[in-house]
């Protein structure tokens, strides 16, 4: 059962809900039937209009006006009940859960059309800003005068607020940071393997984990000795653990606005697509630059700090979202950090690994009890003849990232045994010392390949479909325009745009 409470009933004690004056542009509506039709007309043409983000023809109005109309006279029934039935109408239509994209007519059947300019304000308006065009791109829609303005146009999106969600979306599926909130990682325990404590700390996890069950056995059965002596172990384990190690909530959420500020920073000012590779600055707080061991920063406001000359920090590679998205729950992961690299920066991913491959846990026990560092268990991995050919491309590219630990944090040791920074090879044979000189190589030697896969991974976003053969000229053409200016980010917005992949629709020819 259930009570519905409708209320105020005197006019001088109503208020309007939030919204209401979006919808009901009146203070009532007519009080004869056809003037109520006219106005739920008027109601749902501009709503739906905005829904289905094109104008809407008579019939449907029509239709959609009958459906409150009759609602509104059923039993119980209000104007503004019969409107929302409408709307749900409208919400629940293919045409708004759906962007139904028409075209301008052809002469040839054979050519690819383009695209109507109320199709190409949807995909300017979800690509820049992830939601259905303004009034400004519908008003240019409807007099024929977007694509000629479209310069303007997409200055405008890029400086406005809500183009901080291409930047949330796009930089949260390429480069994971959306996964910083909710990745697992123990920070104790990477800690603990950092010092050579790591296995000692996993026992004394579990059985503390085993004490909180045991005593919660002997609270039900009501022993009391028991209980005591429980109780009193467990409160000698809380001092040997000392203070609990957090990758706190906020330390995560500073992690994911410095890689997204960073995007941000380089979009709007149309810096350098390099320079998400490579950078002498990034952004930080006092959480994040303490985390980082970054000197000088104070209070909790990200800002553009400039990084001491020597730190290896600089560029997405290293920040803490990138290093903790690519490693496991309890330590890093060389081939996870290799491969984020092949698949989002050079584009050059290797093969999906073959089966009954053996964890490299396996292969961290020597025989006489002691452990080996991630890198020697890796060593012995590529001697197997179906590992050697893929981990040969992605563990150098890893393992020069391993003085950063599971949660981001530079370390010198693991495991007691210092980690020496032995230098790499890409397989197309350039050579790095540390990850400095790696990021280097990859916006050098292989700057090109880098502008292939993020024209890529961009039109994928825009498009809403993965890469075609039709799309090479494409990406090729972008690429050589972000060449030529040395990467300059709007090369690469107004590259995709202007292309006929992201203007016009594919048609399939015989």
């Amino acid at each position: 059962m259930g009570v519905t409470l409708i209320g105020p009933l005197e006019p001088e004690f109503s208020k309007r809900p939030k919204n209401h004056d979006r919808f009901f542009t009146r203070s009532a509506a007519p009080s004869n039937e056809a003037g109520k039709k006219q106005y739920a007309e008027e109601i749902l043409r501009r709503f739906a209009t905005r829904a289905y983000r094109r104008p809407v023809d008579d019939e449907t109005v029509g239709r959609l006006a009958d459906l409150a109309m009759e609602s509104a006279a059923m039993s119980g029934g209000t104007f503004e009940r019969g409107i929302a039935r409408a709307i749900t109408a409208v919400l629940a239509s293919p045409r708004f859960l759906f962007r139904m994209e028409d075209t301008l007519p052809v002469d040839d059947p054979k050519a690819h059309p383009l695209l109507d300019e109320y199709a190409l304000a949807s995909r300017l308006s979800y690509f820049l800003w992830s939601t259905m065009p303004d009034d400004t791109l519908y008003q240019l829609a409807a007099r024929g005068k977007l694509r000629r303005n479209l310069p303007t146009q997409i200055d405008r999106m890029l400086k406005d607020g809500r183009c901080e969600q291409l930047v949330r979306n796009f930089v949260g599926q390429w480069l994971q940071s959306r996964d910083i909130e909710s990745v697992s990682i123990d920070a104790r325990i990477v800690q603990a393997r950092d010092s050579n404590d790591g296995r000692k700390t996993q026992e004394r996890y579990k059985r503390y984990k085993r004490l909180n069950r045991e005593i919660e056995e002997a609270e039900r059965a009501n022993d009391k000795g028991k209980l005591e002596r429980l109780n009193r172990e467990r409160t000698e384990m809380r001092a040997r653990f000392g203070k609990r190690i957090e990758f706190s909530g906020s330390l995560r959420s500073a992690m994911r606005r410095e890689t997204e500020m960073l995007f941000q920073d380089l979009l709007r000012n149309d810096g350098s697509v390099l320079g998400l590779i490579k950078n002498d600055s990034t952004y930080l707080n006092e959480e994040l630059a303490n985390h980082y061991g970054v000197p000088g920063v104070r209070g909790g406001e990200m800002r553009l700090v400039k990084l001491p000359s020597d730190s290896p920090r600089g560029g997405v590679l290293t920040t803490g979202t990138t290093l903790a998205v690519t490693s496991n729950p309890t330590r890093t992961s060389p081939v996870k950090r290799g491969l984020f690299i092949l698949e989002n920066i050079p584009g050059t991913p290797p093969p999906p690994p073959p089966p009954n491959i053996p964890s490299l846990e396996a292969s961290e026990k020597t025989e006489d009890g002691s452990e080996r560092t991630l890198r020697e268990a890796l060593a012995m991995h590529r001697e197997e003849p179906l590992c050697s050919s893929c981990h040969n491309r992605m563990d150098p590219l890893g393992l020069a990232m391993e003085n950063f630990n599971a949660v981001g944090a530079w370390r010198d040791e693991e495991r007691g045994q210092p980690i020496k920074g032995v230098g790499g090879k890409l397989i197309t044979g350039e050579n790095f010392a540390d990850v400095r000189e790696l990021k280097h190589v990859l916006v050098t030697d292989r700057r090109t390949d880098y502008y292939r896969c993020l024209t890529d991974k961009m039109l994928t976003y825009a498009l809403g479909r993965g890469p075609q053969p039709c799309d090479i000229l494409t990406i090729d053409a972008i690429v050589e325009d972000l060449e030529q200016s040395g990467g300059k980010f709007s090369k690469l917005i107004t590259g995709i745009i202007d292309s006929t992949p992201f203007q016009r629709r594919h048609r399939n020819t015989p």
